[in-house]
């Protein structure tokens, strides 16, 4: 399957705010260090762009933002890697609304919303990633997520069509994308909430920060958790009972430091970490009788190599 009519490079060409290139290299762009070329890899730098860029694809896409939470096979993808550029990274702060794009990193909208007492933005203080990413897998903690503090989302769906989704209107669920309908997310949109104290809040923030730099090891290249949290349950704890710290497939262990990440730490490729991840899963399964479900987006795999992950496996949008 291709990603344009002919040649998308031809038939956009002239087109203000895109740039295209082919068979791009994937890799140094995710956290964990996996990925093959993409036909086309795509920056964004207007909505009307990204709109004419869309109703012209008929083949596979797939948003690549900060790389994180993203595990790429290594073969090469047959589609169009959109990436949304500077213009996309614009937080604009009027009375008691901000309104963030895409691509501006989460940390970034921490800050700026503890700084305008917009109360509940402490709780997700060391998320990594950017905003739309966190929007496209309802991103936080077991204390708060970022659906609870959207009132609103725009987005362009697979057609080309500009959208607007109200809070009512949006997807609230555990792990998975605010928006109601398949595309690419561009804005979003949080509205202040009583209670917020700058002051408290960022000694709220700090301590999460820290914690998290105590705990997890983002000094490794590591794609964040690799699992959800079973209900009234704690993945890692599971993980770790089940003595799999450091346990090592290739080049991929599960890490010494926090039971629910895995390391790429000697050169692993895609499928040693996701024999990495079956093993985990396999191993709690047997031991408690839990079946841990991924929270790392897989990506490029064929239903062979997946296995029994083969339901969790992300399914870019794509046009036949």
């Amino acid at each position: 399957m291709t990603a344009g009519r002919q040649n998308l490079a031809h038939n956009l060409s002239g087109v203000e705010g895109l740039s295209i290139r082919e068979n791009f290299p994937l890799s140094s762009l995710t956290a964990i260090g996996t990925g093959g070329r993409a036909r086309y890899y795509v920056s964004v730098e207007r909505v009307s762009a990204l709109q004419k860029l869309l109703g012209e694809l008929d083949g596979l896409f797939f948003i690549l933002g900060s790389g994180t939470n993203l595990l790429l096979s290594d073969r090469d993808f047959p589609g169009a890697m959109i990436h949304l550029g500077r213009s996309f990274r614009r937080l604009r702060l009027n009375g008691g609304r901000i309104t963030c794009g895409a691509a501006v990193p989460l940390a970034r909208l921490v800050d700026k919303a503890i700084a305008a007492s917009f109360a509940g933005f402490e709780e997700l203080s060391g998320v990594p990633g950017s905003v739309g990413g966190a929007a496209a897998m309802n991103a936080g903690t077991h204390i708060r997520e970022l659906g609870d503090l959207v009132e609103s989302l725009r987005m362009v769906d697979t057609s080309g069509r500009r959208r607007f989704f109200r809070k009512g209107q949006l997807k609230l669920s555990y792990r998975s994308s605010l928006a109601p309908a398949p595309g690419v997310i561009t804005t979003l949109t949080f509205l202040s909430q009583p209670g917020g104290d700058p002051e408290r809040q960022r000694s709220r923030a700090l301590e999460l920060q820290n914690g998290r730099k105590l705990k997890h090891p983002w000094q490794e290249k590591t794609f964040g958790s690799t699992f959800k949290n079973p209900p009234g349950m704690i993945a890692a704890k599971l993980i770790d009972q089940a003595e799999l710290k450091g346990f090592r497939i290739g080049g991929a262990q599960v890490s010494p430091k926090h039971a629910n990440f895995i390391e790429n730490n000697r050169g692993a490729g895609a499928l040693e970490i996701l024999e990495l991840i079956k093993h985990v899963r396999q191993a709690v399964r047997e031991r408690f009788g839990i079946t841990l479900e991924p929270e790392v987006r897989l990506v490029g795999f064929t239903r062979e190599e997946l296995g029994e992950l083969a339901p969790y496996a992300v399914s870019p949008p794509g046009k036949e």
